[in-house]
């Protein structure tokens, strides 16, 4: 049963990579993942993806649930994006990309 749902659209465009903006988006892991990329494109879209799939989660999240996208984990089940954190492991996310845009779902279940 579903218990809420989140999305969000990104303009790549708003996109920027400096290092404060990347560490409020981004995990440990994640910038990691980000330093593999070799072309500006393909960094931004990865954090305008993140950028938007977190925002989406956060929206599932009960008001007094308080979580900084920085502490949100997002890595892949084979090429499926999934949430790490034990504590989300019921939401299920997407994120998807197009020429100007990055956009992220999710779904919570109930637990």
């Amino acid at each position: 049963m579903i218990e809420n749902i989140g999305i969000d659209i990104v303009e790549n465009k708003r996109v920027n990579l400096r290092q404060n903006f990347l560490n409020k988006v981004l995990t440990k892991d994640e910038l990691e993942k980000l330093s593999t990329l070799s072309s500006k494109k393909a960094k931004i879209e990865f954090v305008a993806g993140r950028w938007a799939v977190k925002e989406s989660i956060i929206k599932t999240l009960k008001n007094n649930e308080v979580l900084p996208m920085s502490k949100i984990n997002i890595g892949y089940l084979e090429k499926t994006p999934i949430i790490l954190n034990k504590g989300l492991t019921n939401i299920l996310i997407s994120i998807s990309h197009e020429k100007k845009y990055s956009v992220g779902m999710a779904v919570k279940k109930n637990d």
